[in-house]
């Protein structure tokens, strides 16, 4: 399921040698550690590298969750101002959601955002408020550019949103992927002719699933659509997109369950952009 973004190939193909010259620094130039004040023996044998590179990880990813929220609190921010929204407020740990979003006067309608980095299990942590009329899965693939966007998006929405809809019975309605590298050096958009000076200003890919859970008595709801859903699309007004372009930005995620040949429950999800197939998968399921 290609996303029509990948990260350039001439950086991708320094990763590994930066890796390799990490990991053999010790043997192929002591006199840099040396230079340091590090002791080159140590370097592996008193886990200092590891140690190093774990306290950067660390660090790295408790840098990225806050930068997430706030790429995501800046837009919310920016749709209220427009108009779009009638106020937000961000849950933090208090709720198993990130953002609350009031998108009409007396909360008539009302909107969860869930905040997810790339292909990690945390995906299905989360929890689709009773209240909620749009539950939005916003994910970030802002990890190691080795990771194709394709490769993020694809484990997302085949496994882990699927298999929450179908086996988990929880109701997921949009899935929005926009994060830091979108239209930057690192990750070029070329729906804008590759453009690399775009940043926050990048219009999201959205991702829309069926309205309905599917299951034996309904196997293949209709998917949403923007007399369904608002939030995906105010974020798509927001960021300049006319609706009559709406669909250059738009994945359709359709859903079905049935019986094998054999008896046994199946999914089957298969996603489309401007009425191409871009992949479709059969998985095993859990039907109640």
């Amino acid at each position: 399921m290609p996303l029509p973004c990948i990260h350039p190939a001439d950086a991708v193909s320094q990763v590994q040698p930066t890796i390799d010259l990490l990991r053999s620094l010790d043997a192929k130039h002591p006199e840099v550690l040396l230079a340091e004040g590090l002791s080159p023996p140590d370097y592996h044998g008193k886990l200092v590298l590891r140690s190093a590179v774990e306290s950067i990880r660390g660090s790295y990813i408790a840098s990225s969750t806050t930068g997430r929220h706030s790429m995501v609190g800046r837009t919310l921010e920016q749709m209220k101002e427009a108009g779009m929204i009638e106020d937000f407020q961000y849950e933090g740990r208090t709720r198993r959601h990130d953002f609350t979003v009031i998108m009409e006067p007396n909360r008539a309608r009302m909107a969860a955002v869930e905040v997810k980095g790339g292909e990690g299990n945390s995906i299905n942590i989360s929890q689709r408020p009773m209240w909620a009329t749009e539950f939005v899965v916003w994910c970030h693939l802002d990890g190691a550019i080795v990771n194709q966007p394709a490769h993020g998006a694809a484990s997302i929405v085949f496994g882990r949103l699927a298999s929450e809809m179908v086996s988990g019975r929880k109701q997921v309605d949009a899935l929005i992927i926009k994060d830091s590298f979108c239209g930057t050096p690192a990750r070029p958009c070329p729906k804008f002719g590759g453009r690399d000076d775009l940043g926050f200003e990048t219009p999201p890919c959205i991702f829309l699933f069926p309205r309905r859970i599917p299951a034996q008595d309904d196997p293949e709801p209709p998917v949403h659509d923007n007399t369904t859903l608002k939030f995906p699309f105010h974020m798509l007004h927001l960021f300049g997109v006319p609706p009559a372009e709406h669909d250059r930005h738009i994945y359709k995620v359709a859903i079905r369950v049935f019986a094998d040949q054999n008896g046994r429950p199946r999914r089957e999800t298969s996603v489309t952009r401007l009425g191409q197939l871009l992949g479709r998968r059969v998985a095993s399921a859990v039907l109640r």
